[in-house]
């Protein structure tokens, strides 16, 4: 089977949906398939650049990237071009509005699509949708939100999807209201799991200052990413803290990854200074991310509870084996009960369960059942 993905941007490490589709690419060749990719709107290349081969984890996948600063025809005519070559037997379109155009408002998308995809069997994966799904939503996101809908039941009127997916219960809820069908296809964690480099944990207990012989005096947390407006790390740690004291240990603090806020990291240093022990130790590669993971006995999550479903982060952690704390929370009224709902059943997932190799055989499975269905309705 050859499958072609579309999405926005494939500069690797600054364009989640892209790094999605690499390696959910490199996924479906190690299954034995064929894959390739089209960054239809890429803002990190000049318009006389052009790349025709990545590499995830040692595999190479052809792709086209083409520069924001073409023209949209141009760049319809390349990606036309390119699909005439490969050949798909599908096309998966990585969906983000705000990927596909700066404003988050890709008229036309659909029509263009339709051009050069005509006759080949297509699937949507809503990563995001719109703005202003809730009644609490600013009336600027509910205006942006409106077009966006507009935009995006028009893309699905035109490429007539077999299949469209979505990574959680929050989206598919939101899409349903909008009468687009859509079945859930979780995401995958974006860090592999890898064995524990044995050196930089020693380092890391070092920065800690924990001896290995002590490791069992001590409950070790730490928070993969940002620091998202909203987060109350200040109660998570109080309560971890407690927690330690109550069972006789001390509590250890790691921050990994683009934090952002560093004033916020510091008062919080501050704050709990005699208390407990604080490591920054910035961004990692994704080998050592997996070392740290597999060194924490519990994971703050910066994201809201109701979006866990769309968070790679969340997925590492889980795929880690690790108790998730949360330290944010954002109603949104209209889906929090069933939201909830699908989040107990996220946390009792099997790790496994979150890997690239059992999500993208997932996704192959969705599209090897598909060519047995006559007709799969996607609006009503």
């Amino acid at each position: 089977m050859k499958i072609l993905f579309i999405c926005p941007s494939l500069e690797e490490g600054s364009d989640g949906v892209g790094d999605y589709a690499r390696r959910m690419s490199s996924e479906v060749i190690r299954a034995g398939h064929h894959a390739s990719i089209i960054a239809l709107n890429d803002m990190h290349l000049a318009p006389q650049q052009q790349e025709r081969i990545q590499y995830d984890r040692g595999l190479a996948i052809r792709v086209l990237r083409l520069s924001s600063r073409l023209s949209w025809g141009e760049r319809i005519t390349l990606a036309g071009n390119f699909i005439r070559l490969a050949r798909p037997d599908w096309i998966s379109l990585q969906y983000v509005p705000y990927g596909f155009q700066k404003k988050g408002l890709p008229f036309g998308l659909g029509g263009s699509l339709k051009k050069i995809t005509a006759g080949i069997p297509c699937h949507i994966m809503f990563h995001e949708m719109w703005v202003g799904i809730t009644r609490l939503s600013p009336l600027k996101h509910k205006l942006y939100g409106f077009f966006q809908t507009r935009i995006a039941r028009e893309m699905v009127r035109k490429l007539n999807p077999r299949i469209i997916t979505t990574s959680n219960r929050l989206y598919q809820l939101v899409l349903e209201n909008k009468q687009i069908e859509a079945g859930i296809l979780p995401l995958f964690s974006n860090i592999s799991l890898m064995p524990k480099d044995a050196q930089f944990a020693d380092s890391v207990y070092k920065q800690l200052g924990i001896l290995q012989h002590e490791r069992q005096n001590y409950v070790v947390i730490g928070l993969f990413g940002s620091l998202y407006p909203g987060c109350d790390l200040e109660s998570t740690i109080r309560d971890q803290y407690q927690a330690a004291l109550s069972v006789g240990k001390k509590l250890a603090f790691i921050a990994f990854g683009r934090i952002g806020a560093k004033d916020a990291y510091e008062k919080l240093k501050t704050e709990f200074e005699n208390q407990v022990t604080f490591a920054n130790l910035g961004e990692l590669p994704e080998a050592r991310v997996s070392t740290v993971l597999q060194l924490l006995d519990k994971a703050i999550s910066g994201t809201p509870r109701q979006h866990y479903g769309k968070s790679g982060v969340y997925a590492a952690m889980k795929l880690h084996k690790l108790e998730v704390l949360t330290s944010s929370w954002s109603s949104i009224p209209e889906y929090d009960s069933q939201i909830s709902a699908y989040n107990d059943f996220l946390e009792e997932r099997d790790p496994e369960e979150w890997s690239t190799q059992f999500v993208s055989n997932e996704f192959l499975n969705m599209l090897v059942n598909s060519n047995s269905k006559a007709t799969v309705p996607k609006l009503t």
